[in-house]
């Protein structure tokens, strides 16, 4: 970490200069770590990354490509082989995964609503970077001229920014919404903090702390209770059977099937 002038404190590294000051981050570009491929006569290039944590093989499909985790010591030649024994399988994820694709389109002009305010998508001047910055409760982001927002490394450079501007936010505003939720149901956590998680939008333990992801900034606010509700339910009911689905959809005014529903329908743009 380096101090600038004026308090403004400048993060660098190798690859990437983020610039704190009161409104903007400035993203260069950024290097991606390098992952093992291979080409694929139907489903195209796939990507495997090994993870030492993995015990079983878990497929996504992210912005058209397959995208596959392996539990360290698989070989390509094996990996290859899985794909080959579950190809109806997998064909069915690729059409699930090109509809969602085509939701998650964006285009500049965009005016994506979050929690308080809005995500704006702007052509913006300067030609290598794309720049972040607040304008009232309004994120712009400031593309460079003629992008194509949907190209996998701008759009993953884009949600980069997005993601880390969201979690900030979210640590000043989802905690009062938890407060007032609780304070209209009744319920007391111990203490309640911010996640990333991405599959997993909240979480409650034993002790009573609740854990709430930065995701939920981009619901909306009915979702947002949703969830709420779902973990304050967990402080009387450690599980999922009719006894807590009852306490959450009383907590949820008689709307907690539905408000499922809808969640699972979301489709995430970031």
């Amino acid at each position: 970490m380096v101090w600038g002038g004026g308090g403004i404190r400048i993060f660098a590294t190798p690859y990437v200069l983020f610039r704190y000051s009161r409104c903007t981050i400035f993203v260069g570009k950024r290097r991606f770590v390098p992952m093992e491929t291979f080409d694929d006569e139907e489903f195209g290039t796939v990507q495997v990354r090994p993870d030492s944590r993995a015990r079983r093989l878990i497929f996504r499909v992210k912005e058209g490509v397959m995208q596959i985790t392996c539990p360290t010591g698989y070989s390509l030649g094996r990996v290859q082989t899985i794909v080959d024994e579950n190809r109806e399988r997998l064909r069915r994820l690729m059409v699930r995964g090109e509809v969602v694709q085509q939701r998650r389109q964006l285009t500049v002009g965009d005016r994506i609503p979050c929690y308080g305010g809005h995500i704006e998508l702007l052509s913006g001047r300067l030609p290598d970077c794309i720049l972040f910055r607040y304008e009232g409760t309004t994120l712009q982001v400031l593309c460079p001229p003629g992008t194509d927002l949907n190209e996998p490394r701008v759009r993953q450079q884009l949600s980069r920014g997005v993601c880390r501007l969201m979690y900030r936010r979210a640590q000043e505003v989802l905690p009062r919404r938890l407060a007032e939720v609780a304070r209209r149901v009744g319920a007391s956590p111990r203490e309640v903090t911010i996640g990333r998680g991405r599959r997993k939008l909240g979480h409650c333990t034993r002790s009573k702390s609740i854990q709430l992801s930065y995701c939920l900034m981009f619901l909306p606010e009915p979702l947002i209770d949703y969830v709420i509700c779902h973990e304050l339910a967990h402080l009387q009911q450690m599980n999922h059977g009719p006894q807590f689905h009852a306490l959450c959809n009383r907590y949820c005014g008689g709307e907690e099937l539905a408000l499922r529903k809808q969640l699972r329908a979301f489709t995430f743009l970031f």
